[in-house]
């Protein structure tokens, strides 16, 4: 499979221009995205992820699986010709739109709200395929303390698809169905959300955490994980050396996924995480956890740590394999081959 995470620095609110500087650094790289097979976007990619409250969100709210960064991944997937994730902040929609392949409830959507008045969201994810439909779909479970200001928890947990990934030579936008079924690869496809690989509200729990937990029992061979994760270092690091990767986010990332890494299936791991700096408020530094950044300077914003990576673990004796690591503070896409 050939694999690619997008890493970039979104600003708070800017959409169209998230998506312009999206777009931009994938035309950098057009030639390496050739025969692609999944390319997956950080967590909240194109509103930015520091919101302070439901009110600052609310206007970049999008209804499920339908508003501008949907949109851009049924575009972006159909050019490519590969499966598109990207993650995004939901406006509760309890039917699905028209271009879904998905029944209602297979969007995991949940119990429909007893008020239409009140206001329900999610963090969440949605996967495209070639053809620009709807494969896919996740709602964040472990919510960070920034999430909890604006969105609620899935009411399903975590949830395992089994994603198709036709062969290459027939993933054009156009193929019909019974071409794109032929010689089909299918990975069973565990989605998940930064927080998610922390235990629920950081209460201790012995091992495997809950995720790896699911990841095991589900047999899952996949698991992309989009993030918003954030680093320890000071901004001046950060400039200084952007093309090194942040070693104490990537150990914190290992020691959470020990338990497949010494388990005895192999499991192909997609860490798609944001980089730059976003202003705002700076919630509790607790644990060394996924949005642990610190203050500096004026005491004001976040800053987030790059070092997205795609490899392997599992499959006997330990396996850990990082076919390939971006900087801290890169705006570059990562392509490998696993």
């Amino acid at each position: 499979m050939k694999i690619a995470t997008l890493q970039f620095s979104p600003q708070l609110g800017l959409v169209d221009e998230n998506i312009a500087r999206a777009d931009s650094i994938l035309s950098s790289c057009s030639s390496s995205l050739q025969d692609l097979d999944l390319l997956v976007l950080p967590e909240l990619a194109f509103t930015g992820y520091n919101h302070p409250s439901l009110q600052s969100i609310t206007p970049y709210l999008e209804p499920t699986a339908a508003g501008p960064s949907t949109r851009w991944a049924i575009r972006t997937a159909r050019r490519l010709g590969c499966l598109v994730t990207v993650g995004y902040p939901e406006l509760f929609s309890p039917t699905p739109p028209p271009s879904s392949t998905l029944k209602p409830t297979m969007l995991n959507l949940g119990p429909e709200p007893e008020t239409y008045y009140s206001l329900t969201a999610y963090n969440s994810t949605v996967t495209l395929n070639p053809r620009g439909e709807i494969v896919a779909h996740y709602r964040k479970t472990h919510l960070y303390y920034t999430d909890e200001v604006w969105a609620q928890e899935s009411p399903n947990g975590f949830t395992t698809t089994a994603l198709n990934f036709p062969p290459r030579e027939r993933t054009s936008a156009h193929a019909d169905a019974e071409s794109m079924r032929a010689g089909v690869v299918t990975h069973t496809t565990t989605q998940a959300i930064c927080m998610d690989l922390n235990p629920r509200h950081f209460i201790p729990c012995p091992p495997p955490s809950a995720l790896c937990k699911h990841v095991l029992a589900t047999e899952t061979t996949l698991l992309a994980l989009s993030t918003a994760w954030l680093t320890h270092l000071p901004s001046s690091a950060l400039r200084s050396q952007p093309a090194e990767f942040d070693m104490d986010t990537l150990a914190y990332w290992c020691n959470a996924l020990e338990p497949l890494i010494d388990g005895d299936r192999e499991v192909i791991c997609v860490f798609a995480n944001r980089c730059g700096e976003e202003a705002g408020r700076v919630v509790p530094n607790v644990l060394a956890t996924e949005d642990d950044g610190e203050r500096d300077g004026d005491g004001s914003g976040v800053r987030y740590a790059g070092s997205s990576w795609i490899g392997k673990v599992g499959g006997g004796r330990g396996k850990l394999v990082v076919g390939g690591i971006l900087g801290r503070s890169e705006e570059a896409v990562l392509v490998v081959e696993v």
